[in-house]
């Protein structure tokens, strides 16, 4: 009896099926306000992104490992610590400006005069020879399967001498020796040539070697639970502490670290501390949003564009937690200025705490934006907004794809053979899209997008090459994409009408366009967010027109979106030149092995020329 009714209840609701009538209308409604419903996505999309900053939407952060128990300990940096960090000091302004062997070959006879098992790596980058030294304290009551590193670079980010970070890492190697409570080793590095320097180390360390740092083989420790980077430029005291946590292609450290560093700055050092460097803060009602939202726009553009924000991100991509902690000065700030005894508390408390791991950091977060240093907005809240700009994308393409005019019913009027002259509406039926068998002509959008991705890879050959100089990479690419867009447009404006070529196209380069900003999102949110900014807006109103103004405004606002004009707004913005910038892309693709070259030219690039070709299409 159930089954029976089960059986009738399926077989009314497959009697039950739209009329032609409901067809064409629903048809219509769909091809007519997909763009608009798509943008409308779009604009919930950045009005979700906005209110991030706002303190609604995020959490203040707290300790998820027990383990750590920051602030917890007696430091015991005191006042024979500092006398001996100004003593390094001193000579360290001496000893900078040497070579790279000789003041290599300093810190490694001073590390073994602590008593440290030291060496050096040398290693090739851009035709200098770099030389790192670093030292290893053999825990006495360790094992020796786990390690801790504390670094520091001859030159600070803001491209002075490091000479505090130095004296600093000195001093507190000096403290961890004479102290026996360590279970885990301590690694003290010092990197030549920025994050060459330190990427030589972490892949030797690792036993790889790239052809470019070529380095020899070094005495090591066991697995490296976390890492802190000193940058203390200069020899001044400093007003503030920034921590820079941003890795290759976007990589963070576990949550639990920077925690642990803003928990020990605020009970034990007593330091003011915040995120990146420490800009003036903006008054009125509306002071902490934008505060906020500056800090998260700083981290969105380092994860975006793939570069680590300082050398502690080179280690994420091993798996192993770091975070660079930088010294700011302030002149306006002269009363409350700090210098080695609470930068040595601060760096002891913090080993003292991650001594206390018992495995690898796991409880909290990996994917998170950081407002504020206290505050955090978890891959849950910040990940829909993405995803929304990526499915306005999507949803216009499926219905280009299925919503074919040909493949619509359309309703006529014809007279009746009766004499009484009415007339009555004779419907064409169609078969719907989805079980139509009509074959979907796609040939030609796949040709050009095959030719467009072909081109990409010829542009990442030559960005690669050694023949051109660099100064002549960008103008040699944009040659390519303007070879190729001319060649396809011609072809596209001789073919026959009636083909669906721009619809078709633009049904495909729409939908890989989402596809790929969705897929991106999880692995590097900030760039699908920034190419999604960029895109969705002007590739959903993209379409062929028989009027040329239209094709010409349209075609100079996707030239825009071009790599080479965003490459030049990005000089403009910056001041830094267009050579420079292509060496910066080049070194992160060579050196830390960022992902940003291979997805502009590979996946950007290409629907950015098919989209060029689809404006001279036939259109409809």
């Amino acid at each position: 009896m159930l089954l029976h009714k089960l059986r009738n209840k399926l077989a009314a609701k497959r009697a039950r099926t739209y009329s032609a009538e409901q067809r064409q209308r629903l048809f219509t409604l769909a091809t007519r306000y997909a763009p608009f419903v798509g943008i409308l996505l779009a604009l919930v999309g950045i009005v979700w992104l906005l209110l991030l900053p706002y303190d609604g939407y995020s959490k203040r952060t707290y300790i998820s490992e027990n383990a750590l128990l920051p602030g917890q300990v007696n430091v015991y940096y005191g006042y024979n610590d500092i006398q001996t960090a100004e003593f390094y000091r001193n000579q360290l302004s001496t000893v900078q400006t040497w070579d790279s062997q000789s003041r290599a070959s300093y810190l490694q006879s001073e590390f073994r005069k602590m008593g440290f098992v030291s060496g050096l790596q040398r290693f090739e980058h851009e035709d200098e020879t770099c030389v790192n030294a670093f030292a290893v304290y053999r825990a006495p009551r360790s094992d020796g399967k786990e390690a801790l590193v504390l670094g520091a670079p001859w030159i600070s980010r803001t491209g002075d001498y490091n000479t505090n970070g130095m004296a600093a890492m000195l001093s507190l190697a000096k403290l961890f020796k004479r102290n026996v409570y360590w279970s885990k080793d301590v690694i003290l590095l010092t990197t030549d040539c920025g994050m060459a320097g330190a990427q030589a180390w972490v892949d030797a360390y690792h036993g790889l070697d790239q052809k470019d740092l070529s380095s020899l083989v070094m005495p090591r420790s066991g697995a490296i639970q976390g890492v802190i980077n000193l940058d203390f430029p200069g020899t001044h005291d400093y007003a503030s502490l920034g921590l820079f946590y941003e890795g290759v292609n976007g990589q963070l450290p576990n949550l639990d670290l920077i925690n642990t560093l803003v928990v020990v700055a605020g009970r034990t050092a007593r330091v003011p501390i915040t995120l990146h460097n420490d800009h003036a803060p903006v008054e009125g009602p509306w002071g902490p949003y934008l505060d906020s939202l500056k800090t998260m726009l700083r981290t969105m553009t380092y994860q975006a564009s793939g570069h680590p924000s300082s050398e502690a991100g080179v280690y994420l991509r091993y798996k192993i937690d770091a975070v660079t902690v930088h010294g700011i000065l302030d002149s306006d700030k002269l009363d409350s200025l700090f210098g080695f005894q609470r930068i040595g508390m601060l760096i002891e408390s913090c080993f003292r705490s991650l001594n206390n791991l018992l495995e690898h950091f796991h409880q909290s977060f990996f994917f998170y934006l950081l407002p504020q240093a206290n505050r955090y907005v978890s891959i849950g809240v910040y990940m829909p907004p993405a995803i929304l700009l990526a499915s306005s994308l999507i949803l216009h393409s499926l219905v280009l794809y299925y919503c074919i005019p040909s493949l619509v019913p359309t309703t006529t009027a014809a007279a009746t053979a009766s004499g009484e002259g009415s007339s009555e509406k004779k419907t064409t039926e169609a078969v719907p899209p989805a079980y139509s068998l009509e074959p979907m002509r796609i040939g030609f959008a796949l040709t050009v997008l095959l030719a467009t991705h072909f081109a990409g890879l010829v542009q990442f050959l030559i960005m690669q090459s050694a023949l051109i100089p660099e100064d002549l990479k960008i103008g040699a690419c944009a040659a390519v994409a303007l070879l190729v867009t001319v060649v396809g447009s011609l072809l596209a404006s001789r073919r026959l009408p009636g083909q669906h070529d721009a619809r078709m196209l633009k049904a495909l380069c729409l939908a890989l366009s989402g596809c790929c900003l969705s897929t991106i999102a999880l692995l590097n949110f900030s760039i699908s967010v920034v190419t999604a900014l960029l895109i969705v807006v002007p590739y959903t109103l993209a379409t062929a027109s028989l009027r040329w103004p239209i094709r010409i405004l349209q075609w100079v606002l996707l030239a825009a979106l071009s790599p080479p004009c965003l490459v030049w707004a990005v000089s403009a913005l910056t001041n830094v030149s267009v050579p420079q910038l292509v060496s910066i892309l080049l070194g992160d693709h060579h050196v830390v092995r960022a992902w940003l070259l291979i997805y502009v030219c590979l996946g950007y690039w290409p629907v950015n020329m098919a989209m060029h070709i689809l404006l001279f299409s036939r259109p409809e």
